[in-house]
């Protein structure tokens, strides 16, 4: 039976796994890298490894083991996109892993969705990589260092992962909303599958909100998702962010975030579970 992680979201909210059937060796012999840039957004998964081994490199934590029969490795990468492209990179050199995943919290700019919404990433973009000139700015890719091109502003997830999330998605016990008071009913939660924005800033304008969603049609901001999607371009590592809204990203950001982060934290971590169960069951071969 797997164990029961705890999350406080103003009362203490519990967080079970489902256990699943063990996959064969090959499923077994991939490997799936987690990234996550706060302890909680990566501690429940990190606590239901079996046969678990801790890798210092460069100074940095990776946990390696068994997860619903597949092999994982999940680090802490801090907040920031560069953190996140350390580590993903340092991550794909010395794990060689068949995909990256990355959970937790995101600013809502779809005004549909609501603290504990999930999105999965169909497209991430670097929404503060831009060229700057008095008639407006331009987004542009950076460019590979490996090939020379630019990559695209918008990085497309893997098809492959995107299936498999919507499948999980279906099958994950969310945790809701609560109502504003003891009468009201829990809000359902919803999952869309859409584009995040990333950018080395904490969003809590209503202006800067409003701009990035009329400028990428986003649906949600954070500070890492598009950094490891562009390091796992450019050395050809399938990728997929999985974001939890945690605060709509307006001036009332900061305190939803402080009082939804830890559900938003454990509904990414439960989803990217789920996906990792769907790669385990679809026996995925190990990247080459």
């Amino acid at each position: 039976m797997l164990s029961r992680f705890c999350f406080a979201v103003a009362l203490v909210v519990p967080v079970f796994f489902t256990p699943a059937t063990r996959a064969g060796d090959k499923a077994a012999a991939a490997i799936t890298v987690v990234l996550g840039a706060q302890t909680r957004e990566i501690a429940p998964l990190v606590g239901e490894l079996k046969d678990k081994r801790e890798h210092k490199i460069l100074g940095l934590t990776f946990w390696e083991g068994e997860l619903v029969g597949r092999r994982v490795v999940i680090t802490r990468t801090a907040s920031g996109k560069v953190n996140a492209a350390v580590s993903a990179a340092l991550a794909i050199d010395h794990f060689h892993p068949s995909e990256v995943l990355v959970t937790g919290a995101a600013g809502s700019l779809n005004s549909e969705l609501k603290p504990c919404d999930v999105v999965i990433a169909a497209k991430t973009v670097q929404h503060d990589s831009v060229r700057h000139h008095s008639s407006g700015v331009d987004r542009r890719g950076a460019r590979n260092p490996i090939t020379g091109q630019r990559n695209p502003v918008f990085l497309e997830a893997a098809p492959r992962l995107l299936d498999l999330a919507k499948r999980a998605a279906t099958k994950t016990d969310f945790i809701p909303m609560s109502g504003d008071d003891a009468q009201s009913s829990p809000t359902a939660v919803r999952v869309v599958t859409g584009t995040v924005a990333t950018g080395d800033a904490f969003v809590e304008s209503g202006e800067k909100r409003k701009e990035l969603r009329n400028a990428l049609q986003a649906d949600a901001v954070e500070m890492e998702g598009a950094a490891v999607a562009q390091v796992c371009h450019q050395f050809g590592v399938p990728c997929l962010v999985i974001r939890c809204v945690s605060d709509t990203a307006d001036e009332t950001a900061m305190a939803d975030f402080e009082t939804y982060a830890a559900a938003a934290a454990a509904n990414a971590a439960r989803l990217v579970y789920g996906i990792i169960r769907e790669l385990a069951g679809a026996g995925c071969a190990p990247r080459p």
